[in-house]
């Protein structure tokens, strides 16, 4: 730990005059294995490590980034950050007081650690994938592994010294099928924040080129769905879609505070149906990724954002939690040391419900049964457009014919008032490829749910 270093420099800013500072340490690994048709076609390893400093000075902050950890170089980093508060003093930006002073998060129970795994390890897992892939018939096949690991440390003036472990794995296959004229793809994914020993059993290489192999082959035989505002029920992959992506943003602090989030000032109100309720959490024991303390080394509370319908809470930084007057939940995160900290989600899910998933089909007369996003965009006020990778129709209770190239569109809280089931088992997952981007920022998060049954307008065919 670099405590001393940071004391260093937290003294020195208070001699500038800073009312407030902060040093953000970071040493990370970022791991990458592209398998493609059989061949290794990128492999590489980038290492994160740097200091970011944050200075608050008469209401204004100011921030800079460095990869030089000297002293001297770290003196140069936080009077850059001085000089930025001070050009943009007065202001109003200020940090609610710290919970927690001290502490070290360890991730426990790691066997297999991705930095001390060897390549040969870390090859056999997609080149396992693949030939599951190639002797499924796969005209083409790419498997991927990836990690995310090291060290995060933060410092800060109001005696916050926190030292925070990182750790993501996963593996991915993506398989495209040719028959008869026919094109099918499919792809499934599979990610923890735990050691390579957690690829076994159902989340072995081979079971996930399995579960895309099973989505290609229904893909190659699928149609067009039906169109019009029609019942809808969402596996867990796309549950936590809606989750994240549609509802969770709107939940962000810094969106609340500005007022654009169609959420600000709604605390109590009924919002959605009582079978409704999304939490965001820094860990679960079901999945999802493990964040045990943000960037700012606030631990990461299970934050309940709605329960059985009411909005209950709003996902907060320290800096949106003191202009909003409520408690820091652990949601100030940053990419990297390089970027500034802003209020982003963790593991964003839908709770459980008490139905199965056989019930739910078998209860419903006539509508969609969808899983795996292929992707979308969304609006402020909660407005989407969510594309289905695969689906089946479901019609006097059964699944019928598979359909594929589905487009949802809806508003996330007419969404949420049409909830009337979901299922007892949740499924929240993660992944090292990618994860959610916000205000240029990129960072790992976990989403899911149970499967759920609502009412959707679908883009497809009128039949």
């Amino acid at each position: 730990m670099r405590e001393d270093l940071a004391q260093h420099l937290l003294a020195e800013a208070s001699k500038l005059g800073a009312s407030f500072a902060e040093v953000r340490f970071e040493d990370t690994t970022r791991e990458l294995i592209n398998y493609v048709n059989g061949r290794v076609v990128a492999l590489g390893y980038t290492r994160s490590k740097g200091a970011g400093i944050r200075v608050l000075y008469e209401g204004a902050l100011g921030f800079s980034s460095t990869g030089d950890l000297t002293r001297e170089g770290l003196l140069s980093a936080l009077k850059e950050a001085f000089r930025a508060a001070k050009s943009l003093a007065p202001g109003d930006r200020k940090f609610c007081p710290p919970e927690l002073r001290s502490k070290v998060f360890r991730i426990d129970g790691v066997k297999n650690h991705p930095s001390s795994a060897s390549l040969e390890e870390k090859l056999d897992l997609v080149k396992r994938a693949y030939s599951v892939a190639k002797e499924g018939g796969a005209a083409s096949a790419t498997a991927r592994y990836g990690a995310h690991h090291g060290t995060v440390e933060v410092y800060t003036s109001d005696g916050v010294s926190v030292s925070v472990d990182r750790l993501v794995v996963g593996v991915s296959t993506s398989i495209v099928l040719r028959e008869a004229g026919r094109v099918g793809d499919g792809f499934e994914t599979f990610g923890a924040s735990r050691g390579l020993e957690v690829f076994t059993g159902e989340n072995s290489p081979e079971s996930v080129a399995q579960r895309a192999l099973s989505h290609a082959r229904d893909s190659l035989r699928a149609s067009r769905p039906p169109a019009g505002n029609l019942v809808v029920i969402t596996r867990p992959d796309l549950t936590g879609v809606f989750a994240h992506e549609s509802f969770g943003h709107l939940t962000e602090g810094d969106f609340v505070a500005a007022g654009t989030s169609p959420l600000t000032g709604r605390l109590g109100e009924l919002i959605a149906s009582e079978v409704v309720t999304i939490v965001d959490s820094g860990f679960d024991e079901r999945g999802g990724y493990l964040l045990l303390a943000d960037d700012e080394g606030v631990p990461t509370k299970r934050t309940v954002l709605v329960e059985k319908g009411v909005l209950k809470s709003y996902l907060q930084s320290r800096e949106s939690s003191a202009l909003l007057s409520m408690e820091p939940t652990g949601n100030g995160r940053a990419q990297s040391f390089e970027h500034e900290v802003i209020v982003r989600m963790r593991n964003t899910f839908f709770e459980a419900g008490d139905w199965g998933e056989e019930e739910i089909i078998e209860d419903t007369r006539r509508g969609l049964l969808l899983d795996k996003p292929a992707g979308g965009q969304v609006e402020e006020d909660g407005t989407f457009t969510f594309n289905a990778r695969i689906g089946y129709v479901v019609e006097g209770g059964e699944l019928k014919e598979p359909v594929k190239d589905v487009v949802l569109a809806g508003n996330i809280l007419e969404m949420l008032k049409h909830v009337d089931a979901a299922t007892e088992k949740v499924v929240i997952s993660t992944s090292p490829f990618g994860g959610c981007g916000k205000m240029g920022q990129m960072v790992h998060v976990g989403d899911g749910g149970p499967t759920l049954r609502t009412m959707l307008l679908v883009g497809g065919e009128k039949k």
